[in-house]
């Protein structure tokens, strides 16, 4: 018997935003776009009818601060699961989120990778919550986002996710270990002999478990440049 869909809230004030992270979703069997919002008004109109399991949360709304929505939500459905997505980077926005209950946080730009990472993250730990069996400490540390040594568990080939080879994630973290000043993609697949796409990857799944950050350093020509760091 196969477990029913996670039901998923969009909350976004940009509609192709919304669009992008729907179509994604489409492409994850366990997971279903029951609704979409693009002001908290609307979204606490929402959830008077109908009961998503989670939410994607942006922070910046056209009537209402995120965080504020988020704390709301917690107090008034604390059954909902809610991941933050967002461009705000900034320590107390994080800090909070945290605080009110956010299951992750994904910075916008979106990888593509980070957000499926992230949304396998939580149909793995929905599923422990479902288990009922006796949960090791181990088990307990990963479902509360503690972190541990990056060659313990966040690194065993039984625990990574499908494109995650363990020896090149090691390859990149005691790259960034090591780095003094921020990387981008580019710096660090030169320093381990990899393709700055696939380097991208493996950079952008240590973001997704903590153990390096990214900034995004907006130059006066071209894209936004992502440099991450140590935490």
């Amino acid at each position: 018997m196969t477990n029913p869909s996670i039901g998923v809230l969009i909350v976004e004030d940009d509609s192709v935003a919304a669009s992008v992270y729907e179509q994604l979703i489409k492409n994850k069997d366990d997971f279903t776009v029951i609704g979409k919002a693009e002001t908290a008004s609307e979204t606490i109109q929402l959830l008077d009818v109908i009961t998503p399991e989670l939410i994607l949360l942006d922070i910046h709304l056209p009537d209402a601060n995120g965080i504020d929505l988020l704390f709301q939500i917690k107090q008034a459905h604390r059954h909902v699961d809610i991941i933050i997505i967002t461009a705000s980077n900034d320590a107390k926005t994080v800090r909070d989120s945290m605080r009110g209950g956010a299951f992750s946080y994904m910075l916008k730009p979106i990888m593509v990778e980070s957000f499926f990472s992230t949304l396998e993250e939580y149909r793995q730990t929905r599923q422990a919550w479902q288990s009922n069996v006796i949960i090791k400490q181990e088990e307990i540390q990963r479902l509360f986002h503690k972190n541990v040594p990056a060659t313990e568990a966040k690194q065993d080939s039984d625990t990574l996710p499908k494109g995650i080879d363990k020896h090149t994630l090691r390859k990149v973290t005691l790259a960034m270990e090591a780095a003094s000043t921020s990387l981008n993609a580019e710096e660090v697949g030169l320093q381990i002999g990899a393709s700055h796409s696939t380097t991208r990857r493996y950079l952008e799944y240590l973001v997704s478990i903590d153990l390096v950050e990214v900034d995004i350093v907006y130059g006066s020509v071209g894209r936004p440049e992502r440099r991450y760091k140590k935490p």
